[in-house]
């Protein structure tokens, strides 16, 4: 790949291209098969005598919490699945989702080998058939938790042919897809609608995968959306947008070799207008210089050639130790690596802290400010140069040579730093003292009157914001914080890196229980059964299980009205919000408690 940019597009010029451009596509479904004979296991190893067989129509399988079929367990089992199918000749692309162990067969050949405990993971994988009757077979075994395994297959096509959409009834990609399709194209305004009457017009998400031809050439994406959007290129992420924003969107040049090569977009939407597009033509014109980090990284180290993968890699600092370990995409040992960003504000003398193991140097605006280019063990090395108020080009560029590396680099005062990336020892600047850290976990951080997700939420604090750590709880999950801007209360401290002092030597604080939520007048029924969870979140433990058709009384949410929190019994939890009807009330004079 050449040096490649991204730009952020004005939120007014997206708009307009997604008004006039966003349209409908046919679509086709992918494939999953037919005549599956199954073997049930109540045993979590395929071993010895299966408890029952069945034929199943497809292996597309979300049982939740439940058993598979009478006298196997919810947790701890196991299933194989065989079938024969009809397939013509050509390249196939296998779309396996499973939690946990999965294995895939064709023809007696083992093509995919994910046997292990896992959250709901995706993977693709590629198998060539000539035009006949093709063995099929999947092995899968549960642990604990939540059971998911879904299977289907496309044909992997040309340029104008189609991409495999999945659909998921949550803003996460996690569980079984609600519609898998072939689409020919990724370019969507849905505004406040529904891709499929089969997904949620809120808080759902998607991805398309395709494989495609390509001449040599410098190629321009342009990938854009309403909240989340992510870009791969031959499964390295170039374009990494993956948080809540605005209809807005972000370009980078890629130089891609002559032949296929596999596309993916991952998109999540929350509430309002849905909105997603990819595009991409053969660059014309210089690459547009971003704000995020253009990294390069090449299988030499000498920067020499064309990079073995590219990405963008935020806006911090560098903060980079390598080992003797893959990096992506077959580079190892003896690479090297380029940096490129641009950082605006300044107006005063900045000082520049880098260490390497092994060689780097500095340029600003095309000027080497320092140079450490050779084989050396872990050194720091600091410079202070005066950079006048506007916008200026930052390069790093690295090697390594064999064993661990290091590649560290950031300036203070930190203009253009998001989050703010300190080197050890360095105190905070702004009058912070003793135990400091930063939100650097979290796009945002709730300020609680107490220390846990029942007591009142006060105000929201952006990653990035420096904080001075006052009390703990007992075991420091969670600390009392002041800010530079005079925010008070309570955090997680999960969600900050720290930046001087240990938590553990702060003083224990005095804690009033929290009050008991009172009830609303709202109230809900399930459509499904649900986990009652101790937070707004899948993370969250979980208290125990509600049925289907149950009503609870709704005594809270979060400000996205994703999670409800609800009293059931003698218990107050929280319960998934896309699976409750509320039938008496309106959930918007609910107050916010998570």
């Amino acid at each position: 790949m050449s040096r490649k940019f991204a730009r952020v597009l004005s939120i007014a010029a997206c708009v307009a291209l997604a008004l006039g451009l966003f349209t409908p596509l046919q679509s086709v479904h992918a494939d999953t098969g037919t005549n599956w004979t199954g073997a049930y296991y109540n045993n979590p190893t395929l071993s010895g005598t299966p408890v029952f067989y069945r034929i199943d129509s497809a292996v597309v399988f979300n049982w939740g919490p439940n058993s598979p079929g009478p006298g196997i367990g919810s947790q701890y089992w196991s299933a194989s699945w065989q079938t024969v199918q009809y397939l013509n000749a050509g390249t196939y692309r296998f779309t396996v989702t499973a939690d946990d162990g999965v294995r895939l067969w064709v023809n007696g050949q083992l093509i995919l080998d994910a046997w292990r405990d896992q959250a709901p993971t995706t993977y693709y994988v590629n198998y060539t058939f000539t035009t006949g009757n093709h063995a099929l077979r999947v092995d899968y075994y549960q642990a604990a938790g939540d059971a998911t395994v879904a299977v289907s297959w496309t044909l992997v096509q040309t340029q104008s042919s189609a991409w495999t959409a999945q659909y998921y009834n949550n803003p996460f990609l996690q569980g079984v897809p609600a519609l898998t399709r072939f689409e020919y194209g990724v370019e969507y305004f849905w505004g406040l609608g529904s891709p499929d009457p089969a997904v949620f017009a809120d808080n759902f998400s998607a991805r398309w995968t395709a494989t495609l031809p390509f001449n040599a050439g410098v190629y321009r994406f342009t990938l854009a959306g309403k909240e989340g959007v992510r870009l791969f290129i031959d499964d390295i992420l170039v374009i990494d947008q993956w948080y809540d924003h605005p209809l807005t969107a972000y370009l980078i040049d890629v130089s891609l070799g002559g032949g296929l090569h596999t596309l993916r977009v991952e998109y999540y939407h929350r509430f309002g207008e849905a909105a997603v597009r990819l595009r991409y033509e053969l660059a014309v014109g210089p690459p547009v210089l971003g704000n995020d980090w253009y990294a390069e990284y090449f299988s030499n180290q000498s920067l020499s050639g064309l990079p073995s993968f590219t990405r963008f890699e935020g806006r911090s600092g560098i903060n980079a130790v390598w080992t003797n370990q893959p990096v992506e995409s077959g580079v190892r040992v003896n690479f090297s690596a380029r940096w490129t960003r641009q950082v605006c504000g300044f107006g005063r003398p900045t000082t520049f802290i880098m260490s390497v193991d092994d060689g780097g140097r500095l340029f600003i605006d095309g000027s080497l400010v320092i140079d450490a280019w050779r084989l050396q063990s872990v050194t720091t090395y600091q410079t202070t140069v005066n950079l006048s108020a506007g916008c200026h080009t930052f390069r790093l560029e690295y090697f390594q040579n064999q064993g661990e590396g290091v590649t560290f680099l950031t300036w203070l005062p930190a203009d253009g730093q998001q989050p703010i990336l300190y080197p050890g020892g360095i105190q905070p600047p702004g009058g912070l003292t003793g135990v400091t850290g930063v939100v650097d976990y979290a796009s945002a951080l709730n300020v609680r009157v107490g220390p846990g997700i029942n007591f009142t939420r006060i105000t929201v604090i952006p990653r990035g914001t420096l904080v001075q750590m006052n009390q703990r709880n007992y075991d420091g999950s969670w600390v009392t914080i002041s800010t530079q801007s005079g925010v008070s209360g309570w955090v997680s401290s999960a969600y900050l890196r720290l930046l001087t002092g240990t938590i553990q030597s702060l003083p224990l604080a005095q804690i009033t229980p929290p009050s008991v939520p009172q009830p609303t007048g709202v109230r809900g029924k399930l459509t499904s059964g649900l986990r009652l969870r101790t937070g707004p979140g899948t993370a969250y433990p979980y208290l125990g299980y509600i049925e289907w058709g149950t009503v609870v009384d709704v005594v809270g949410r979060n400000s996205s009205n994703t999670w409800i929190q609800v009293r059931y019994g003698t218990q107050t939890g929280w319960i998934y919000a896309p699976y409750v009807i509320i039938v008496a009330g309106s959930l918007l004079s609910v107050p916010i408690t998570g």
